[in-house]
């Protein structure tokens, strides 16, 4: 993990400071509907850790899904903007119930290269329904989200993402219940800017 985020880290830092102009004034506004597909990354529960999709005895025993979201923002700075996402996420399980969640989150993005080409690199922190199995809970969720953006005309874009979700289930009641499952969403996505 630590391989991936020094480089992000120094490409956040970086590419400001080589003089990339801003694009964005504070206010400038954001829409983005992504869709694509979700791949289960880790199930922990108990102890145990699972990894990626199948139904082997230490894979998660989810499939792959799909994954879509509808977001807005807006820019409190050049680089940095504010905002929410409502999304929506399904797998299926090997027993082949509906897996589902609905992310609701605050999004805070920052975009250090900007212009007809941009990478915006995203966190969020929200709630988030699940729902398996005629079971339904609302937890917390986090996400991590970075993304290549192609803007064809001054207001609309195009661009692929990337990232982390993560889906907690916390019983305060039966803590030996407590999992922890984790995607990664590959999207497609298309952004109006004004």
């Amino acid at each position: 993990m630590k391989r991936i985020l020094i480089p992000i880290a120094l490409l956040v830092l970086l590419v400001p400071a080589l003089g990339a102009s801003t694009y964005y004034d504070a206010g400038s506004q954001m829409f983005t509907i992504t869709a694509g597909v979700s791949t289960p990354l880790t199930y922990s529960s108990s102890g145990e850790t699972m990894v990626g999709p199948g139904s082997g005895d230490r894979q998660t025993h989810h499939t792959i899904g799909g994954i879509g979201a509808l977001s807005y923002q807006i820019f409190v700075t050049p680089h940095l903007a504010i905002g929410g996402e409502l999304g929506y996420q399904f797998d299926f399980s090997r027993s082949g119930d509906v897996c589902t969640n609905v992310p609701i989150t605050a999004k805070l993005t920052y975009i250090p290269l900007q212009g007809d080409f941009e990478i915006p690199i995203s966190i969020g922190l929200g709630l988030d329904y699940i729902s398996y199995d005629s079971y339904s809970k609302i937890t917390l969720g986090a996400t991590f989200e970075i993304g290549l953006r192609y803007f064809f005309t001054d207001s609309w874009g195009v661009g692929i993402n990337t990232g982390l979700l993560v889906a907690p289930e916390i019983y305060f009641d039966r803590p030996t219940k407590d999992s922890v499952m984790t995607y990664l969403p590959a999207t497609l996505s298309v952004t109006y800017r004004h």
